[in-house]
């Protein structure tokens, strides 16, 4: 490259780069790009998800006697100790007959207490058509829920109001011609001869399920609280007994019951011993139940523990799961949300005088978030409460709380404040131009 116009263009090339190099850096020094958020308040619910299995205190039921079964009580009804669980029928025919025979009893017995004079002649129709609103809404809801064992109750319920309200309304003087079709249509349903030859009764009180999942007899309910992670996993793995012939169901002594399952050891920490929590159960329960840690059996603070809830919320659907993946809340925090992108460790030294009066300086690692203030960025300190991954919720202190001397910041993160987000070169007292 000796030819002297090839060197000045090469000159003059890197002049430019300087040149363009230069008024970058001029550029960064008097402008600072940066890209903030509002602070705004907000609860996150700390949820873990584990798989593990309900234990209830259940007692098989049997048929001792050969017959054709039918039930008394729908599978979730509550049922007394020696209470009648089913009765049994010499053949198929006496069986539906009886049954037919019940629910046109029941009528009849709804249509001579509508015909009887009393409260119904005074009943106020206006109150009437509310009763009739919340029983045709409980009849709308166990459907949409597929709650099917509720649904017999809650339309003899809404019949019978209605039946009221014709009455009260004058449209209906009475149902005496009614009831007597329905006599007639009774006495031929009712079996003749054979019939019934016997009952199923309940060993104990508690709530009645019409099957069994051989799960029964390979829990003690009495010693889940004690079980070790191991021993915990080792009942999980294990498959179910073959249902002994004869069980026709089960009833669940007791109203409380246990769900237990394993938790790694990180999980493990968020629980103790009388905390109250609420378990979802997404296959089988629409609502979240309450329930309080019965134990938290861990080795050391690096081990698995073995967690077990304890919960008196009982329907038929819960009297009915066994093994089911729960999502469990461990707790709720409320406060002021924050991107964890905003968040930065500074080390800070404070003045501090104690109590003998003597003054030391304390120099501490803290979380902090960088807020811009008109065109001056300032350093806060935080308090995180919880820590989604994506997001930050922080305890909100205020100028009176007790928690402010812990600062080591002037102030803590405040509602609606400007966080920044993104930017770079950021430091305390940084002006963005």
């Amino acid at each position: 490259m000796n030819s002297p116009v090839l060197r000045r263009i090469a000159s003059g090339f890197i002049a430019v780069l300087l040149l363009i190099y230069i008024g970058y850096q001029v550029y960064n020094s008097n402008y600072s790009r940066i890209k903030t958020e509002t602070a705004a308040y907000a609860t996150a619910q700390d949820t873990i998800s584990a798989k593990g299995a309900a234990v209830r205190k259940e007692a098989l039921i049997r048929q001792e006697k050969s017959g054709v079964l039918t039930y008394a009580l729908s599978s979730g009804g509550k049922i007394a100790k020696g209470g009648v669980v089913a009765d049994l029928y010499d053949s198929a025919a006496a069986a539906t007959a009886q049954q037919q025979a019940d629910s046109l009893s029941a009528e009849v017995a709804q249509l001579q207490k509508l015909s009887s004079p009393g409260d119904t002649y005074a009943a106020n129709p206006d109150l009437l058509k509310k009763q009739i609103d919340q029983k045709l809404t409980l009849l709308l809801t166990a459907v949409q829920e597929q709650d099917y064992s509720g649904v017999p109750e809650a339309r003899s319920n809404l019949l019978y109001l209605l039946n009221e309200r014709q009455i009260v309304t004058g449209k209906s003087k009475d149902y005496s011609s009614r009831i007597a079709e329905l006599q007639k249509q009774l006495q031929s349903a009712s079996p003749s001869g054979g019939g019934k030859t016997g009952q199923i009764k309940s060993p104990a009180a508690g709530y009645f399920i019409n099957s069994a999942d051989g799960y029964e007899e390979k829990w003690d309910y009495a010693s889940v609280p004690g079980l070790s992670a191991s021993q915990l996993r080792e009942k999980l793995s294990q498959k179910p007994a073959a249902v002994p012939s004869g069980v026709v169901g089960k009833v669940c002594e007791e109203f409380g019951w246990y769900f237990a399952c394993v938790v790694p050891p990180d999980e493990a920490l968020k629980f103790k011993e009388g905390q109250r929590v609420s378990i979802r159960l997404p296959f089988a329960v629409s609502e979240d139940v309450p329930a309080t840690v019965a134990a938290v059996n861990q080795k050391d603070r690096q081990s698995e523990a073995a967690l077990v809830l304890q919960s008196s919320y009982m329907d038929q659907e819960i009297a009915s799961i066994r093994n089911e993946t729960v999502q469990i809340q461990a707790g709720s925090y409320s406060g002021i949300m924050v991107s964890k992108e905003a968040v930065h460790f500074e080390k800070l030294s404070k003045k501090v005088t104690g109590k003998d009066g003597k003054t030391t300086t304390v120099t501490k690692q803290v979380q902090g978030v960088y807020v811009l203030h008109g065109r001056q960025i300032e350093f806060v300190q935080i308090v995180p409460l919880f820590n989604s991954g994506s997001y930050v919720i922080c305890q909100e202190i205020g100028d009176t709380d007790e928690a402010k001397d812990q600062l080591m910041t002037k102030s803590s993160i405040r509602l609606y404040d400007e966080v920044v987000i993104e930017g770079t070169d950021l430091y305390d007292g940084k002006i963005v131009k």
